[in-house]
């Protein structure tokens, strides 16, 4: 399980220009959301360096944006007449991007201040990359580092300006400022074994979930999986991989893009082991699909280079990501003047584009259950019932994760049986904590499997979207507080129930948990036993590309269709509704309602999604 938690670096907004009262030289302020005179404790304040190479990215406005919306919804509802009727880059471009013309008058600016300039085809990003010296030039800016409650930054005092003609088409500069953090939302262990297990075979995926003879049929032949890692590939891992468990293990599948993007002060994952997991699990299930992995720096710039690289090569036909940052965190950031409010708005612009050209987006929905971080005015971290995010946003296909039948004896002679498939959180073994607390917390491994679980509840950041409304379960809940204040399990919490407002997801739920996982191989560690939502993302991708090789339409956001579909006797969602032992150590199941936050729809019959999705 390898969600990350991201704080890279952060987004510069910029003023609206109708607003914005032009000085002498007829510029515009770029509302800087890092004010020196408000960040307190500051230590080793000092300009950063005059020759470092600074990497910024430019996001235009979006011209045509009410139609945005309409129009990803249009393309994937079955019934629209726009059904189906995808666009290219080109065509996205030629409707919501920046004009050829716009974008070529902004290069031309930058160039001739010795920035070399990246514009992408989606023509609403511009990367742009120069010496701090010529950042500071361009952007009237004094860019400084300090540290800031023990984390370094980046900031500026002088608040970023351009002529107002060149900041006119410019919605937002990413990579200004930035605060980097990274640390695993839940580590799960993971069991060494010395090779492959049969328990652990990833086609054990399509037996459990009706796939078997729908794979052998359509096996991903002349469709590409897009996997977006910030680690590294390690082709000689996953080809090992793939021959020991019996599937196609040529390199040539695997094909990398580097999307560019800056370090932030060593924010980068040093290993592969993410990387491995996600194109090992895709390659597995969809053997005669190609793989493209796109991977970039752990910020804010190579966040985004990512996704619109991905979109705007249209290469893939279905995307993973198994990578996550907490609402909370975005929430504490915008709170203590770190963070603009536009984070959430540029994503969902080229999280929609993806939409609209018919890719199918999955987002691991995260691995410390209904929880995640925040940051308090100090700087450290706290956690509270928080939605992660990019899998809380609506042009994307949240997978969460379950745990399958399992009966065994831990090395205390406690037995444990789990005798149905559930959702996936700790509370599973809080019986056993109870007969022997000490053994448990001796062991740090399974204290964090107590305090892991499946990702899932209701967005503050994204509205309900279209197809959830009216949708029974959603917006209203079914809840127990299974951990206590300092992240202990709370015996025999009592069922709590309320309403919110938001997007709910995960939307699809598999088996994750390390406890019933899958074989993972890479050279540093070898064979193990591993789980976590960020396995089901891209055995979901796996599975589009398998449903795609038999059609001439890709199946595109699958959302629209699966809550339409759910609701009627072709459904081939099994719910895992059930209120008690069910649970993300937080939301539970609604007996009779369609939807829950802890399993979304349930668990898919994907012979049946064949068959009936359109």
């Amino acid at each position: 399980m390898r969600i990350r938690l991201i704080v890279a670096g952060l987004i510069v907004g910029l003023g609206s220009f109708g607003g914005v009262t032009a000085t002498a030289a007829s510029t515009s302020t770029l509302a800087t959301p890092y004010r020196e005179s408000e960040l307190t404790n500051l230590k080793n304040v000092k300009p950063v360096s005059g020759s470092k190479t600074v990497t910024l990215d430019l996001v235009l406005n979006t011209r045509n944006s009410a139609q945005l919306t309409k129009t990803a919804y249009a393309v994937n509802t079955s019934g629209n007449k726009q059904f189906k009727s995808y666009l290219t880059p080109k065509q996205f471009r030629q409707k919501f991007g920046q004009s050829t013309t716009t974008t070529k008058r902004l290069a031309k600016y930058f160039k001739s201040r010795k920035f070399k300039v990246t514009t992408f085809n989606d023509g609403l990003i511009m990367q742009i990359k120069g010496s701090t010296a010529a950042v500071n030039k361009t952007f009237a800016t004094n860019l400084k580092t300090a540290t800031y409650h023990g984390k370094k930054i980046q900031f500026s005092k002088k608040s970023p300006k351009l002529p107002s003609n060149v900041a006119k088409p410019i919605k937002a500069v990413v990579g200004i400022t930035n605060l980097a953090k990274m640390r695993s939302l839940a580590d799960a262990s993971s069991t060494s074994s010395d090779g492959p297990t049969s328990d652990g075979a990833p086609q054990n995926f399509l037996s459990q979930y009706n796939a078997t003879s729908l794979a052998k049929g359509n096996d991903g032949k002349g469709q590409t999986i897009g996997i977006i890692s910030f680690s590294k590939v390690n082709k000689n891992d996953i080809t090992h991989f793939w021959s020991e468990e019996g599937v196609a293990s040529s390199a040539s599948r695997i094909s990398v893009k580097t999307t560019g993007g800056m370090n932030i002060w060593g924010n980068v994952d040093p290993g592969n082991e993410e990387t491995s997991l996600d194109v090992e699990q895709a390659g597995a299930i969809a053997p005669k699909a190609k793989i493209r992995v796109y991977t970039a720096s752990l910020s804010d710039v190579g966040w985004l280079n990512a996704f619109a690289t991905a979109f705007g090569e249209n290469q893939a036909s279905s995307l993973s990501l198994s990578w996550g940052l907490s609402e909370g965190v975005l929430q504490s950031l915008n709170r203590e003047h770190l963070l603009t409010p536009l984070y959430g708005s540029i994503m969902n612009t080229l999280l929609a584009q993806g939409a609209i050209q018919g890719i199918s987006t999955f987002a691991a929905s995260g691995d410390s259950g209904a929880y995640g971080e925040e940051l308090d005015s100090r700087g450290n971290t706290n956690e509270g019932i928080y939605a992660n995010f990019p899998a809380n946003n609506p042009w994307v296909t949240a997978t969460g994760g379950t745990t399958l039948p399992v009966s065994g004896t831990l090395a205390n002679g406690i037995k444990v049986d789990i005798p149905k498939e559930r959702t996936w959180g700790g509370d599973e073994l809080f019986d056993a904590y109870f007969q022997d607390k000490g053994f448990f917390k001796k062991n740090s491994d399974l204290m964090d499997t107590l305090q892991s679980g499946s990702g899932g509840g209701i967005s503050e950041l994204y509205a309900t979207p279209q197809y959830q409304k009216g949708v029974s379960g959603v917006n209203t809940y079914n809840a127990r507080q299974y951990l206590t204040a300092s992240g202990l399990p709370r015996e025999n919490p009592s069922l709590i129930t309320g309403t919110a407002s938001g997007r709910n997801f995960p939307d699809v739920v598999a088996n994750a948990d390390p406890l019933t996982g899958y074989d993972e191989y890479t050279s540093a560690d070898g064979w193990e036993l591993t789980g976590g939502t960020s396995v089901v993302a891209p055995q979901f991708a796996a599975m589009a590309a398998v449903i795609n090789s038999g059609r001439s339409k890709r199946m595109g956001l699958w959302n629209p269709q699966l809550y339409a579909l759910a609701q009627t006797s072709q459904s081939p969602f099994t719910k895992l509704d059930s209120a008690t032992n069910n649970g993300n150590l937080f939301y539970v199941g609604q007996p009779g309602k369609t939807y829950n936050q802890a399993a979304g729809l349930g668990t898919l019959d994907f012979d049946q999604l064949a068959k009936v999705f359109k």
